[in-house]
């Protein structure tokens, strides 16, 4: 794989710790002690399960106890990550999954994981994987998500291309295991490439009635993902007195309202416009639904506003964002908006020319 380098804008890096995450059939949660039985007999006692691992099979569920223990101390810190997989229909714990290598000045995670063989061949594995490669890139905010196996060991690598991960090239006698020294097959993916392939189809039309509650949840819960970034005073309380704000007079003095409504006619997304003079726009309440961030709906809400600008004559659109708005952070100059001048040194007031 040969890279071109390129001038890579730096993203906000929020540790989340190891928080409790879902798939439609798995669980992935935080360890404690009680699972060292079922860790001791469902993979870790296993030496297939361990062949190609750098540990070696544990000789009794007291290992299993000391490394839970380990584990289990390290969660306090933000960014310690590893989780259980466990199968929600039959709340059984079949493996681990979880961050053994980064590197924060270049907003990379290694990611390891390992399962029990009686659940190898299902898409467990993967499933699990795909739902970190969210994480770390939504919630997160890293840059690069990597992970490497045993060319012996194929299937490891069917695993990491299921959850989007690209074969990056084999290190010749780079890495070792419990087979000894061994090539290592490295595989990676970069957060550009990941939203370049989780985009969604949206319509993007006007306000219309219809939508009006549907677009009243995306807001609130745009909003309550957003309370997790602010400083206290920026949380939940404000939520009801913006949602009467809309409900009662936004829609009337708006200029226009956009939704993204995907194709189950559901909001995903929406924006609203408040034309200040001639020439200027200003951008209000964009947001987007949290389970769709990242799948280029706001660029499209924003490529409507400005063709509806340039209709009315408009030259200058405008927007503003509280300061600890890391996803505001990064879409804004990426889509050409500067840094002007604002009254409240809180807020960042951002102007586009078109």
């Amino acid at each position: 794989m040969t890279c071109l380098y390129t001038d890579v804008e730096e993203r906000i890096v929020t540790n989340k710790g190891t928080v409790k995450l879902e798939t439609e059939r798995l669980i992935l949660k935080r360890f404690v002690l009680d699972d060292a039985n079922a860790m001791f007999y469902n993979w870790a006692s296993d030496p297939e399960v361990t062949k190609y691992l750098m540990w070696p099979p544990h000789d009794s569920v007291e290992v299993s106890r000391k490394v839970l223990t380990d584990w289990i101390r390290e969660y306090d810190k933000p960014d310690y990550y590893q989780w259980g997989i466990v199968i929600k229909n039959s709340a059984t714990l079949i493996g681990s999954i979880g961050v053994v290598g980064q590197n924060q000045k270049a907003q990379m995670v290694h990611i390891g994981y390992c399962i029990g063989r009686d659940w190898w061949h299902k898409g467990y594995t993967s499933e699990a994987l795909s739902r970190l490669v969210r994480f770390f890139f939504e919630d997160v905010g890293v840059n690069r998500i990597e992970s490497r196996h045993d060319p012996r060991n194929p299937n490891s690598g069917r695993v990491m291309q299921k959850a989007g991960l690209l074969y990056e090239g084999t290190s010749c006698e780079s890495d070792w295991n419990n087979q000894g020294i061994c090539d290592a097959a490295n595989y990676a993916i970069l957060v550009k490439d990941y939203s370049r392939t989780e985009k969604m189809e949206v319509s993007i039309i006007p306000f219309e009635t219809k939508y009006r509650d549907d677009m009243l949840f995306c807001f609130l819960a745009a909003k309550d993902a957003m309370s997790r970034y602010a400083p206290e005073q920026w949380s939940k309380p404000a939520l009801k007195d913006d949602l009467l704000d809309i409900a009662n007079n936004y829609l009337d003095r708006g200029d226009v309202f956009y939704l993204a409504v995907d194709e189950h006619d559901r909001v995903a997304g929406m924006v609203g416009t408040q034309t200040v003079s001639p020439t200027e726009l200003w951008l209000k309440r964009l947001f987007i639904k949290p389970e769709f961030k990242g799948k280029g709906i706001g660029s499209k809400l924003l490529s409507e506003v400005e063709k509806y600008a340039l209709t009315k004559g408009v030259t200058t659109i405008h927007t503003r964002y509280a300061h600890w708005y890391r996803e505001a952070a990064l879409f804004y100059p990426a889509k050409g908006f500067i840094e002007g001048h604002s009254d409240k040194d809180y807020l960042r007031h951002m102007i586009k020319t078109i």
